[in-house]
């Protein structure tokens, strides 16, 4: 009878201690969980702040891709008005009867 006492004893102490591993491995995930939560929501909000940086650079990029197209068109003008005026004042510089 006292061999099953210890054996008893000694199985009690046994679950007792798996318990309390199983409890501080259970408190230890659960703040590893909290952890692992806490960096998600960081970098969630990480990626939502740079696809707005995306988002605004493309939008300021494409504004100044168009002010560029604006302004290389409007030199373009000019220069196709400088040229057809230059063109016409040598073409009547070369009608232009000349004198001896």
């Amino acid at each position: 009878v006292a061999a099953y006492q210890t054996l008893y004893e000694s199985s009690i102490a046994f679950g007792m201690r798996k318990a309390l591993m199983a409890e501080y491995r259970r408190a230890e995930m659960e703040a590893n969980a909290s952890k692992l939560r806490t960096d998600n929501d960081d970098l969630n909000r990480q990626v939502s702040d740079l696809r707005n940086r995306c988002e605004e650079l493309l939008k300021v990029e494409a504004e100044r891709r168009a002010a560029d197209e604006a302004k290389h068109t409007e030199d373009v003008e000019k220069l196709k008005n400088v040229n057809a005026q230059l063109k016409s004042n040598l073409e009547a510089m070369l009608s232009a009867p000349q004198r001896k």
